[in-house]
C-alpha cells in the first residue's frame, strides 16, 4: 500500500486520513495477473481494472478484494479487454456489495462480451469452482456504461477521462481528477504504433501521481520491422521447405496484427499465395466483425485504407 500527500497539505501529524491519497494494489502488484488497483481520496474510491490470475482458477484466481469493502467504490474503471485486467468483473458486478458505476470504452465493451462468454465455455473447473456464468456476464453487460476517448464525465465528485492507449483495439489510459489531484493509471499501453492501432497517447496534462504498467519496463525490443522480418522469414523458410506454421496468439489483438503481417506479406510474395492460411479460433468470425466495425478507433493505414483491412484476400 502507497499513499501520497497532496503537495500544498501539511505533513504533519494532524492531517486527517481522508487527505491522504491511499493507492493499494490488490492485484498485479509483485505478480503478473489479477490487475486491480484501489484508491482513495479526500472520501472518494476509484477502483481500476478487475482481471484474474491466469494461473489459477476459482476464488484463488480472484484480486484481493476481501481487503476492502465493495460498498465503498465509486467508481470502477476497466482499462481493456484482456481476462487478466476485466474478466473478475462479473464476479464483482454480481457477487459482491458493490453498488458504485462502472466504465469501459465502446469497443472494449463489445469485445469484453465475446471473450468472457468463451472463458466460460472453455473453463476447465468444476461447477462450484466457476466464478460467474453466463447470466452474470449478461447481467453485467447491463451495468457497464461506455465512455468515448477525451470524453469528461464525473461521478460523486471524481472527474474522469481516457487517452489512447494502444495495445490492444479499445484500451485506454484513465486521467482521475478529485479535489483537483491528478491520478493518471495507464493499465496496459504501447508507445509504438503498429499495423492497426495508433500509439499511446500522450496525456495534455500532467498527473500528481502516475500508476503504471511495467512489465516490461527494464527490457530493451527489436524495432519493429526487425521483429517482423524475423517472423515473416522462419515462415517463409519453414514453408519452402515443406513444413507447416503454428502460430499460438490470443484470438484479439495479437491474432488481428499478425494477420495484417501475413496478408501484407503474401501479396508481396507470389509463390506463396497458393499456401492457405487459417484463423483457428471459434471467436474468429466474431472478432472480425468487432474489427471491422471499429476500424475508426485505429489509425490513419487503417482509415485511409481504400477496402475493408480485415477482408484477408489469403485467410
Amino acid at each position: 500500500m502507497a499513499s501520497v500527500k497532496r503537495r500544498d497539505l501539511s505533513v504533519s501529524g494532524s492531517s486527517r486520513e481522508e487527505d491522504q491519497l491511499i493507492v493499494t494494489p490488490l492485484g498485479a502488484g509483485n505478480e503478473v495477473g489479477r490487475s486491480c488497483v484501489y484508491m482513495s481520496y479526500k472520501g472518494k474510491t476509484v477502483l481500476f481494472d478487475c482481471g484474474i490470475h491466469p494461473a489459477y482458477s476459482g476464488m484463488a484466481a480472484l484480486p484481493y478484494f476481501d481487503e476492502i469493502d465493495p460498498s465503498t467504490v465509486d467508481v470502477l474503471l476497466i482499462t481493456h479487454f484482456h481476462l487478466d485486467h476485466a474478466a473478475s468483473l462479473p464476479y464483482f458486478l454480481e457477487k459482491t456489495t458493490f453498488r458504485g458505476r462502472v466504465f469501459m470504452t465502446y469497443a472494449t465493451k463489445a469485445i469484453y462480451k465475446l471473450l468472457l462468454s468463451d472463458f466460460v465455455k472453455v473453463s476447465k473447473v468444476s461447477v462450484e469452482d466457476m466464478l460467474f456464468d453466463e447470466q452474470d456476464i449478461n447481467r453485467s453487460m447491463d451495468k457497464i456504461e461506455v465512455i468515448d476517448f477525451h470524453q469528461t464525465l464525473e461521478v460523486n465528485g471524481i472527474r474522469f477521462w481516457c487517452y489512447t492507449a494502444g495495445h490492444v483495439l479499445g484500451a485506454a489510459m484513465f486521467m482521475v481528477d478529485i479535489a483537483g489531484v491528478r491520478v493518471l493509471y495507464t493499465g496496459d499501453y504501447s508507445r509504438e504504433e503498429d499495423r492497426h492501432l495508433r500509439a499511446a497517447e500522450t496525456p495534455q496534462f500532467s498527473p500528481d501521481v502516475c500508476i503504471i504498467e511495467s512489465t516490461y519496463g527494464v527490457q530493451h525490443h527489436q524495432p519493429r520491422h526487425t521483429r517482423e522480418k524475423r517472423f515473416t522469414d522462419v515462415i517463409h523458410s519453414t514453408i519452402s521447405q515443406g513444413g507447416r506454421v503454428l502460430i499460438p496468439a490470443f484470438a484479439l489483438g495479437r491474432a488481428q496484427e499478425l494477420l495484417l503481417i501475413l496478408d501484407e506479406y503474401w501479396t508481396n510474395h507470389p509463390e506463396l499465395q497458393n499456401i492457405p492460411i487459417y484463423y483457428a479460433s471459434p471467436l474468429a468470425k466474431k472478432c472480425l466483425t468487432v474489427y471491422e466495425t471499429y476500424t475508426l478507433s485505429m489509425n490513419d493505414r487503417i482509415q485511409n485504407a481504400k477496402s475493408n483491412p480485415f477482408s484477408f484476400k489469403v485467410l
